[in-house]
């Protein structure tokens, strides 16, 4: 039982061990930064496109029976998702060159100090 236990605990270690790697900042964007800053322009892009084209039930003079009047005829939100992430991905995508171009170095820490 010990000898299972230890056995379990080296490899829950190797894989913390190797997972840690992807938290360590090299200079460029790792992975978990890449992710964060993808899932963050995404859900900001979300909410913005969210009320683009809506048309209201009566704006569009048929309101269905026992229904809110605002609520939208089409809302399109596979449409929707889908301009969201194609303009998140062309943002992050400058993103990516810009962090990695340089220009921007002067405005990200440095060993304690900024620039």
């Amino acid at each position: 039982m010990i000898m299972r236990w230890l056995a379990r605990g080296a490899v829950a270690m190797a894989g913390l061990l190797w997972l840690s790697r992807f938290f360590i900042r090299d200079g460029g964007i790792g992975i978990v930064n890449g992710v964060v800053v993808f899932l963050l322009i995404w859900w900001v892009l979300l909410f913005t496109m969210l009320p683009i084209g809506i048309t209201s039930q009566e704006e569009a003079g048929d309101v269905v029976a026992g229904s809110e009047p605002g609520a939208p005829m089409r809302p399109n939100p596979a449409k929707k998702l889908w301009w969201t992430t194609a303009i998140t991905s062309a943002i992050w995508i400058a993103y990516f060159f810009l962090m990695h171009s340089g220009v921007l170095e002067q405005f990200t820490p440095h060993g304690g100090r900024w620039g």
